[in-house]
């Protein structure tokens, strides 16, 4: 009694606690996450998020803009995605990646440039590009200003073929004004530019393939793309990749990035990365330690199950008569069966068995559920072993088989 108590003060503390320290760290990280979409205007470029500064409504385009590759999502590192993606290797993939900033290891550059290099195409819509990524395809940004809302987000498309309304604005965004350092290289062709003419949507050629790097992801939003005629910069966009390629991947994991990746990757840093899985996580491990308590005491034995009551009356009725089958005194054993027999029925019907006539011979075979004619029958023959001096190895055994019968089929 006092272990159990023990046990639930312990369960009641440690439940206390975790409740404790789950609302601290909601309250810290929802007044970080509260302060960082109050300073970036709740962007988050990603697929699922509805909001302003999602990117819901590009993703669901995906699907008009690519013939027979319908958009999968990958949520790991690229380097891990293109090894175990046989998509991937082959030739004419689109690989698209919309993200604040990307933080790349060497692992994933070195995929990067051998998928880039196979023939496929490689998309960046990004606010900043990793120095890595920068050497790896040999370009170099350049940081401009960073001017948050509202203002106008501008953006311009330098292709003449595109026609003369190229340029397409949103008030009440996040301008972006970085710009590719050296525009004029021969190798790297400018595609578009910002609000200062500086070109911040460029192509590099990368062996058989190509890198597309557009540092405007505002173009990417819902809010953007549901301005005026906005979709159109979209649909500029994606005329340079493949109408029918033979795969198509968006990514989720640089865009949850908060810093240089540490470590391995594993489908744990996935669970952690989003709040509600974090708490489903941490729920089902606090669920699992009180299942343990609780089910860690020692349970009560089990209950053998009764054993169904035997026919004593079956018993009697063949010990009494191998007894006196021995002695060979027929008379005796079948009256001492006739006074068993009385007693069985006052015993177990309830009836007075001094008077047995028609109406007892018909209760009795009401209770016993014989027929009245067996019941008759039995009572017949008891009545004449008790008048009869003497009494037969037959009849014995014949009025023994009744008695015997009746027990058997008793109710």
């Amino acid at each position: 009694m006092r272990t159990g108590i023990i046990i639930s003060i312990s369960v009641i503390i440690t439940v206390l606690a975790v409740l404790l320290w789950i609302g601290v760290a909601t309250k810290i990280d929802g007044g970080r996450q509260s302060q960082s979409r109050l300073n970036r205007g709740y962007v988050t470029y990603s697929s699922r998020d509805k909001a302003p500064f999602g990117s819901y409504v590009p993703y669901k385009l995906m699907q008009q803009f690519f013939k027979d590759a319908k958009p999968k999502t990958a949520t790991r590192p690229f380097v891990k995605t293109y090894q175990k993606t046989s998509d991937l290797q082959l030739q004419n993939a689109v690989y698209i990646i919309v993200a604040r900033r990307m933080w790349l290891t060497e692992a994933d550059a070195e995929a990067m440039a051998e998928f880039v290099s196979a023939g496929n195409k490689l998309f960046l819509a990004v606010e900043e590009t990793d120095s890595l990524l920068e050497t790896t395809f040999g370009f170099k940004v350049k940081t401009g200003s960073f001017i948050q809302h509202p203002t106008t987000v501008t953006q311009h498309f330098s292709n003449p073929n595109f026609g003369a309304d190229t340029t397409f604005t949103a008030p009440r965004g996040i301008q972006l004004n970085n710009s590719l350092a050296a525009p004029d290289s021969g190798i790297i062709t400018a595609l578009g530019t910002n609000k200062d003419h500086l070109p911040n949507f460029f192509r590099v050629p990368y062996g058989n393939g190509q890198v597309y790097v557009m540092l405007n992801p505002m173009t990417w939003t819902n809010y953007f793309l549901m301005k005026n005629d906005n979709i159109r910069a979209l649909e500029l966009q994606m005329a340079y990749l493949p109408e029918y390629p033979s795969s198509v991947y968006w990514d989720e994991f640089y865009k949850h990035q908060d810093g240089p990746q540490q470590g391995d990757f594993s489908n744990w840093q996935v669970l952690m990365r989003h709040p509600s899985l974090r708490w489903a996580l941490i729920l089902a491990v606090v669920l699992l330690l009180l299942y343990v308590l609780f089910e860690g005491k020692r349970r009560q034995r089990l209950i053998p199950p009764k054993p169904a009551l035997a026919n004593n009356s079956l018993d009697f009725a063949e010990t009494l008569g191998r007894l006196y089958y021995l002695h060979h005194n027929n008379a005796n054993l079948a009256n001492k069966m006739t006074t068993h027999l009385m007693d069985y029925i006052r015993q177990n019907y309830y009836l007075n068995t001094s008077a047995v006539n028609a109406e007892f011979i018909t209760a009795l075979s009401r209770k016993s559920g014989h027929t009245r004619e067996s019941v008759e029958r039995l009572l017949t023959m008891a009545g004449q072993v008790r008048l009869a001096d003497s009494i037969s190895d037959e009849q014995l055994q014949d009025y023994y088989n009744s008695i015997y019968q009746f027990y058997l089929k008793a109710n």
